[in-house]
């Protein structure tokens, strides 16, 4: 199946690569750096694991869990993140792939499917969640992290009344395409949490843990006790369920 929108992201993303791999790593990667012990928690010992990192991007994550003893596959569907990719870590098994089709694999090939900061970025997600069920162990996790549907994106303001500060949030249910300024652009996809749950119900994915972490305020920031606590990223693990 092929989906105009999915082909014209990847485009996107296959033009704005050289511009994000200068700004994403784990040194440096602000929303990685908020989850990042909640994540390996997740994760487990991942000694000779069958771990999937679902949208990859160039592979640094996938570096990461390779480092920690899995064997790694990593997918994505921008052909010039692969391509840097596998220049950077020819130990990784990288795969280019449209995700909107889904996943090319089997049943039950892998211990852990990871999707960080990428499923918010796919125009329709049904297939792919779908598949990903399919392809995890029974005793697997699908383990992903999502800006927060209820406060990423929206603007923040100061009541003149009282001076607090608050954030704006209208049309919160309705499925919205936003344009994302970072790295060169590229479409972000809104949804709603019920959303999100729902297509992880109809799945038999169950939601095993949540996790919404402070906010990281860059230094210039006039309120950084304030925005620790408005999350505007999230991370779901969720196990398979008969």
């Amino acid at each position: 199946m092929k989906n105009e929108q999915s082909l014209k992201d990847i485009k996107d993303w296959d033009m704005i690569a050289s511009d994000y791999i200068q700004s994403v790593d784990p040194t440096n990667n602000r929303i990685y750096n908020m989850v990042k012990d909640v994540l390996w928690d997740c994760l487990g010992d991942m000694q000779d694991m069958e771990v999937l990192d679902l949208g990859c991007g160039h592979g640094w994550l996938s570096k990461e869990f390779f480092d920690a003893g899995a064997k790694v596959y990593a997918i994505d569907g921008s052909s010039a993140l692969i391509e840097i990719g596998r220049s950077l870590y020819p130990e990784i098994d990288f795969i280019q792939y449209d995700l909107f089709d889904g996943l090319p694999f089997e049943y039950e090939e892998f211990d852990r499917v990871v999707a960080f900061m990428v499923l918010a970025d796919i125009p329709d997600i049904d297939l792919l969640v779908a598949s990903v069920r399919r392809s995890l162990k029974e005793s697997g996790k699908f383990i992903f992290a999502i800006p927060h549907p209820c406060f990423f994106n929206y603007p923040s303001n100061i009541d003149a009344e009282s001076g607090r500060r608050f954030r704006m949030v209208y049309g919160y249910l309705d499925p919205e395409v936003w344009r994302i300024s970072s790295y060169g652009g590229f479409n972000h996809y809104h949804r709603s949490l019920t959303y999100y749950f729902d297509i992880l119900r109809r799945n038999k994915l169950a939601v095993s843990r949540i996790y919404e972490p402070p906010q990281i305020a860059s230094p210039s920031h006039p309120d950084p006790l304030w925005i620790s606590k408005i999350p505007i990223f999230m991370l779901i693990e969720a196990i398979p369920i008969m």
